[in-house]
């Protein structure tokens, strides 16, 4: 019988990702790569090889956005990539040299990651390039610098295909991912439709989890799109138009999070009302936010524009306020929700039927678009505050620095034919975390395996070197496609592809085996290296990065209460800013939490309480957030000193809660939330009474939130009970 953590990663390293495959990045890095080849074969030429290196690695830094970030993580690339073959060529000649100056050179590399998803691509293609360079030294200085500017010409004619050939539309990256947050909204108003006349808690749950952190992530990648799209532009056309879109799109999600939040608590009060009438509503509004996102992709060229015919549901007679209160108030807030979705659909309609036309937006629209503040660059900045040992980036960088100097000095003792695959697997197996190298490691190896076999028997019977140089097009095509789905698949493409090349040139039709032992060998000091060098279980970052999520709760709930109270829908920018910091801040503890499931584990501890505490970091997220969409009429002084009194009790939970995670201990109870709000006790103060008879609705929402935290507090109760049995 399989054991039960080996059928967990079999199924990891076999699942695809939910994309399509990128056909033109495929298409480009395989003119890219195999072109070069073909001409210097052709033409007698030499830097073949290098041009080929440089055209695949440029190509493959090209993970798409504005065309600006790309022309500069392509860039970085290629003048890193040439550095990086000088110095390989000059020190391969020399053990004595190339032993520390890898330890030097790849740790520098590995260590470009504090500045960045584009700075660590580049560090990790410029590694592999000094590791192939130092296995094939050059003849000379003047050889060295010949070499290098070969891989330049190829990284050059990577740029000109992807930034020249195919068309250059500028603000096309940024209308595709604005776009794309459109149909991710209408997807979850979808998902709310189903549930909306009344479901078992899990399934709340399930969509909470599947769909809240997809969407942030979503929006924050058209946020960074957008900036750097507009960098430097200084227009107020377009770019200002799509900034308008975006913030749509960010207030309509934040609206359905409350819309879903009232409809679970009338489910909880009287399942079945009034979610069916709304389901209709929903519906409507999915099909309006798909037809906005296919307009923001046809720059407004549409034959009609998406209409606004929602039903608006009614109350029903049952829910009187002289019956029921608080489902009366909680029903007025839901209609109040769909009608606040209508306004903020008819701009984003106006908005994106006017792309075409370059004037700027009406006055008072454009007020409406409050700037993106594009972060300050530092070069400097990141690098202090990563130089401790507490650093994972530094970590990491020492890590993948002294394994690859290891694998380097074993080679260099062996001379295993092509020992350069053995320093390549090393760097591209080690990730920062444990659990992802595990997987990485096992999709590189079986890819490699399955590759190598291929090759093995493609070679047995095509021998034409035309026919060969035809597939490879192929697999380096497919190779590059296919990374977003399965990294495993693309090992295989890349082996298929690599072995060719090397069989075309040399017409050695061994060494599919060569890579696949060397591949087992890298793979080995990889793991090894992951598991001795530094190791620090995702065990043990996960409860700092839920304890950050925490507090970014607190952050929020103190800017929303009780100074929220009384003001306009329209939240505050600094309030904005707090939801988009919880966002990225629960983002970062699903993401932990994930790397932890993938960490071949060692104990037994449950996972129940971690996730326990994820999920419903997610429900008092969503809780705040309706709150925060809220317009409450402000309180009179007793029912404000009552709500004064509840958040401060809640942040000093949420703070006690954060700390106890972080420090490994059990947290402080909780206080009375029952009497700070007037939940029915004969012993509630006169401020907690006046408040449940004022604001039905805002107590509503207030038991709504201490019912999260109370949950949460549970969680962390067994966690500390789970870690002392």
């Amino acid at each position: 019988m399989l054991h039960p953590r080996l059928v967990e990663h079999s199924k990891e390293v076999a699942r695809f990702a939910p994309v399509k495959p990128a056909v033109k990045a495929g298409l480009r890095a395989a003119l890219a790569t195999v072109l070069p080849v073909l001409l210097s074969t052709s033409l007698n030429l030499p830097g073949g090889l290098w041009m080929s290196v440089g055209g695949f690695n440029t190509s493959f830094s090209d993970k798409g956005g504005s065309y600006g970030t790309r022309a500069r993580s392509m860039a970085i690339a290629a003048v890193a990539g040439a550095l990086s073959v000088l110095v390989g060529s000059l020190a391969g000649h020399h053990p004595a040299i190339a032993i520390p100056v890898t330890l030097v050179w790849v740790s520098l590399c590995s260590f470009a990651g504090v500045h960045g998803a584009a700075a660590n691509l580049a560090g990790n293609t410029a590694a592999s390039t000094f590791v192939i360079s130092l296995a094939l030294p050059a003849a000379s200085v003047g050889a060295a610098f010949e070499e290098s500017l070969f891989l330049l010409a190829g990284a050059l004619w990577a740029m000109v295909l992807s930034l020249v050939l195919w068309p250059i539309r500028p603000y096309r990256p940024a209308r595709l991912a604005i776009a794309r947050c459109f149909r991710l909204v209408a997807d979850y108003a979808a998902e709310l439709e189903r549930l909306a006349p009344g479901t078992d808690e899990a399934a709340w749950q399930a969509l909470i989890q599947a769909q809240h952190g997809r969407i942030r992530e979503a929006l924050e990648d058209a946020r960074i799109t957008l900036v750097a799209t507009r960098r430097g532009r200084g227009e107020r056309g377009r770019g200002e138009k799509l900034l308008v879109l975006l913030q749509s799109a960010d207030m309509m999600f934040m609206s359905l999070i409350a819309l879903g939040d009232d409809l679970e608590s009338l489910r909880m009060r009287r399942p079945g009302a009034p979610g069916t009438s709304v389901a209709t509503s929903l519906s409507a509004l999915s099909r309006t936010l798909q037809e906005i996102a296919h307009l923001v992709e046809t720059e407004g060229r549409a034959r009609q524009l998406p209409a606004l015919d929602w039903p608006t549901p009614r109350i029903p007679p049952e829910v009187a306020p002289s019956r029921d209160t608080v489902r009366h108030a909680l029903s007025e807030h839901l209609v109040g929700v769909l009608a606040q979705l209508r306004e903020y659909a008819g701009t984003a309609i106006d908005t994106a039927a006017s792309l075409p036309d370059s004037r700027p937006l009406p006055r008072e629209r454009a007020l409406s678009a409050s700037p993106l503040v594009e972060p300050e660059l530092s070069l400097w900045a990141p690098v202090k505050e990563n130089l401790t040992l507490d650093s994972v980036v530094l970590r990491h960088a020492l890590r993948v620095g002294l394994t690859t100097t290891v694998a380097v000095g074993i080679t260099t003792l062996l001379r295993p034919s092509h020992g350069y695959w053995v320093t390549i697997t090393v760097l591209t197996i080690l990730l920062p975390y444990t659990g992802p190298t595990f997987l990485k490691a096992l999709q590189r190896v079986l890819g490699t395996v399955v590759g190598g076999i291929l090759a093995i028997g493609i070679a047995s019977w095509l021998h034409d070197p035309h026919a060969l140089m035809a597939l490879v097009f192929v697999t380096a095509t497919v190779c590059v496609s296919v990374i977003s789905l399965n990294y495993g698949l693309y090992t295989v493409f890349v082996t298929l592809t690599f072995v060719l090349l090397a069989e075309v040139g040399t017409g050695d039709w061994s060494l599919a085996q060569v890579r696949i032992d060397n591949t087992l060998i890298g793979g080995a000091l990889a793991l090894a290296g992951s598991w001795l060098l530094w190791e620090r279980s995702e065990r043990e970052r996960f409860p700092t990065q839920i304890a950050a999520a925490l507090r970014a709760n607190a952050a929020l709930l103190h800017q929303v209460l009780p100074g929220h109270l009384g003001e306009a829908r329209a939240p505050t920018p600094v309030a904005s800013e707090a939801r988009r910091a919880l966002g990225l801040a629960a983002l970062n503890a699903e993401a932990s939490f994930q790397r932890l499931l993938s960490e071949p584990r060692r104990r037994s501890e449950s996972l129940e309480p971690l996730m326990t505490l994820l999920a419903f970091t997610r429900r008092f997220a969503a809780a705040v957030i309706t709150l925060a969409s809220t317009r409450h009429p402000r309180p009179s002084e007793p029912a404000l000193r009552a709500v004064e009194r509840f958040t401060r009790a809640s942040e000093q939970s949420l703070e006690d809660l954060a700390e106890a995670l972080s420090q490994r201990r059990a947290p402080v109870p909780l206080p009375p939330f029952t009497e700070l709000l007037g939940w029915n006790v004969p012993h509630a103060s006169p401020d907690a009474r006046t408040l449940a008879l004022e604001s039905p609705l805002l107590q509503a929402q207030l038991e709504r939130i201490s019912r999260q935290l109370t949950i949460l507090h549970g969680a962390a109760l067994r966690r500390q009970g789970s870690l002392r049995g």
